[in-house]
């Protein structure tokens, strides 16, 4: 009996558009962040458009509107922020040597004993790899050089190409948005299209009330941690207070990062002041209850079904494997994903694989219907 396993030609075809789709991020996945950016931005705005448009304003206006009231809100933001933001590095860079100096009195003081074996593991290891070492270094010299030049001019036409392509992306895509679709939809296979379109309504669901409510959770909590630490006089209260408001887009990850960081900065300033420490404490401790409790449930809502596991794991993987095009792509990559494995359970609890009786109904329906030999009169 042959066991194998073939896929009919409607599988076939789905599963060459999936590995061409993953192919193509692959491959162009270094060019692709303008592109990616402005169809973020894109879907973000698009409701907008659509309502300036129903009371009367042109679409390429409405679009172009836009595209002028988010570079003067960037510049903006990027002159108020970015000055006190570049000196508040340089000043960590300065300070993070006696900062060093001080944390390793502190465990001199207090854990010698691991320190001295720590120490001698590592004596251990340079030694052996000394010899080896020596006859690399020109080599591992030259090639990090070259290697460095390569990733700062791949680096530096990505800047570029973020700041000037990706406003005229946006503009096209919030001009063109309905027609592009609506080329897209004319193409789906007949067969599949009622449940594509109710796939991708799911993942509208799913990405838009993640993305504009988070969209608006992170910009309050950056503001909220960037003004009460600067009150409190934290050194880079800034820096760490955006820091913490960016990545809390992963419940517990932001407030719990700036925690440590802020508590860590606290302790080296202000100690033996500990009231001053238990205030910056205090500060991500109500922004995590305010985050949790309010921010979210009433903007993001309860509907967006993304666990904060599978999307750290996306925001993770889809990093690692595309950059920071992937890192663009990933939330709407989690809900694409989430969606098509919750159709996948919903198919799968329906079938007779899951269900013996309703496999066993299956089939008794379909030998009643097969037609039965009558016995010859002889």
């Amino acid at each position: 009996m042959d066991n194998t396993i073939r896929l009919s030609p409607h599988a076939t075809f789905w599963v060459v558009i999936v590995a061409l789709g993953t192919m193509g991020l692959m491959v162009f996945a270094d060019v692709l962040m303008p592109f990616a950016a402005g169809f973020v931005l894109a879907y973000l705005f698009h409701p907008l458009v659509e309502r300036l448009q129903r009371i009367g304003v042109h679409r390429g206006a409405a679009a172009f509107a836009i595209i002028a009231l988010l570079l003067l809100i960037f510049v903006a933001i990027f002159a108020l922020l970015i000055p006190p933001l570049v000196d508040q590095l340089r000043q960590f860079a300065q300070d993070l040597p006696g900062y060093y100096q001080r944390a390793r009195a502190y465990l001199w003081e207090n854990y010698p004993q691991y320190l001295r074996s720590l120490q001698s593991t590592v004596q251990q290891q340079e030694g052996t790899g000394a010899a080896q070492g020596q006859a690399q270094d020109v080599a591992g010299v030259v090639a990090g050089y070259l290697k460095g030049l390569a990733e700062s001019s791949l680096a530096f036409f990505n800047t570029l190409a973020l700041l000037f392509l990706t406003p005229v992306v946006t503009f096209f895509l919030l001009r063109d948005w309905d027609q592009m679709f609506a080329s897209i939809d004319s193409l789906l296979p007949k067969r599949d299209a009622p449940t594509i379109r109710k796939l991708a309504g799911e993942v509208d669901d799913t990405i838009s009330g993640y993305l504009r409510g988070m969209f608006i959770v992170l910009s309050i909590l950056s503001i909220f941690y960037m003004v009460t630490l600067g009150l409190i006089g934290l050194n880079y209260g800034l820096l760490i207070g955006l820091f913490a408001g960016i990545i809390s887009f992963v419940p517990y990850l932001g407030s719990t990062t700036g925690l440590l960081v802020a508590g860590g900065v606290a302790l080296a300033q202000f100690a033996p002041d500990y009231s001053m420490v238990a205030l910056v404490v205090g500060v991500f401790i109500f922004g995590q209850v305010v985050e949790g409790n309010v921010l979210t449930p009433n903007i993001v809502g309860n509907q967006v079904r993304l666990h904060p596991v599978w999307l750290l794991f996306a925001l993770v993987a889809a990093g690692y494997l595309l950059g920071f095009t992937g890192l663009l792509i990933s939330v709407p990559l989690a809900a694409v994903i989430g969606v098509l494995v919750r159709f996948a359970i919903r198919k799968y609890q329906e079938s007779e694989i899951y269900d013996e009786e309703k496999g066993e109904a299956a089939v008794e329906a379909v030998e009643g219907t097969k037609p039965r030999k009558t016995a010859a009169i002889g």
